[in-house]
């Protein structure tokens, strides 16, 4: 820069040098304040009992590679895209909605209370009958794969899906038991102030409805139990969620209600000419709720506002005295049981404008 710069060229020059200097002492400074160019030593210390370990332990475990369905809920085709553009949530009719009938299902069970479909397609069922109740599994095909005897202790009425391996099941006495699928056996038994019937599962807590009391909650990390006000239900009544929302049913009454989880109630349906003795009850994917009407021998669907409403007459569908009901979010598909032994299945289909909308 001496040998070939100006006077002014080599002063402009040395001051942005400079400039840049300054820049990096700032930048180095920062770095040993912050202490973050320290030199690390990593130090490995065998722990005294670790040849003991060695020796003591022959196996770590085992692995065990089982199948399930997948949850293809995230694909969207072309179609629908373009469907769900033409139509928000909001605006989608009840109307929409058809059910086709995919398999019928054969249990040994005498009168069906409760049933539900695990992440693996297992079909799970309550019996209810004196002195023989059970819980009794089904395969993926419809077969028979093992029976969980409940009279003994327990009895039973409704269940609910905790996860793959363990459901919660209301004895129709006075208590909760929580069962392992795994090893069949009663992880836990939970007494209760009074008779529960149906119960649910929101991910958190277990929600049940009491006999002539408030619904209870009981929560799935310590096995507190709380309260619900003004839920107060009958026998025979049946719960399901959805979001910010609780759905139950009150057969003496023929009516649904929708609450909050502080118990406000947000609106009521009861329409006896439509429905009579509502029972088991379930929400689809979109908050559509589902309800069987044993009495009126139909299923109802509700929006979740309560302001729509479709009917759908079991002798459409060849049965005739609904118990419960289960909608699967994976498959898309509506598992009704009768009152005696027989369940059947039913493919969802959501139709708008001509697209077919969330089927399997």
């Amino acid at each position: 820069m001496k040998n070939y710069a100006s006077d002014i060229q080599m002063f402009l020059g040395m001051r942005e040098i400079q400039k840049k200097i300054i820049l990096n002492e700032k930048c180095v400074h920062s770095l040993i304040e912050n202490k973050e160019i320290m030199n690390v030593d990593i130090e490995y210390v065998v722990d005294d009992t670790l040849p003991d370990f060695l020796t003591d332990i022959k196996l770590f475990g085992s692995i065990a590679v089982t199948s399930s369905p997948s949850d293809s809920s995230g694909l969207v085709s072309s179609k629908e895209k373009q469907a769900q553009l033409l139509v928000s949530e909001e605006e989608q009719s009840l109307d929409n909605i058809t059910l086709s009938f995919e398999q019928e299902l054969e249990t040994s069970c005498y009168e069906i209370t409760g049933c539900c479909v695990t992440v693996r397609g297992r079909y799970l069922f309550i019996d209810c009958n004196g002195g023989n109740e059970k819980l009794q599994a089904l395969n993926a095909n419809g077969e028979s794969q093992y029976n969980i005897p409940l009279s003994s202790r327990y009895s039973s009425f409704d269940l609910v899906r905790i996860d793959d391996r363990t459901v919660a099941i209301t004895t129709g006495y006075s208590g909760v038991i929580i069962i392992d699928l795994n090893d069949r056996n009663v992880k836990r038994s939970i007494d209760l102030p009074t008779q529960p019937f149906g119960i649910c599962f929101n991910g958190n807590s277990l929600i049940y409805c009491c006999h002539n009391m408030d619904m209870h909650v009981i929560s799935c990390k310590d096995f507190s139990i709380t309260k619900i006000p003004n839920t107060s239900t009958s026998e025979y009544s049946y719960i399901s969620s959805h979001a910010s929302k609780i759905f139950y049913t009150d057969p003496d009454e023929n009516q649904v209600n929708c609450c909050l989880y502080s118990g406000v109630q947000v609106w009521e349906f009861k329409n006896e000419s439509v429905l009579r003795n509502p029972r088991g009850i379930t929400v689809d994917h979109k908050g559509n709720i589902f309800v069987v009407g044993m009495e009126s021998q139909n299923i109802v669907v509700i929006s979740s506002d309560g302001k729509q409403l479709k009917e759908i007459e079991m002798d459409q569908l060849n049965r005739y005295q609904p118990s419960s009901i289960f909608f699967d979010k994976i498959k898309k598909q509506l598992l009704v049981s009768e009152q005696d032994s027989v369940a059947n299945l039913y493919n969802i289909a959501y139709i708008y404008f001509g697209f077919v909308n969330d089927v399997l």
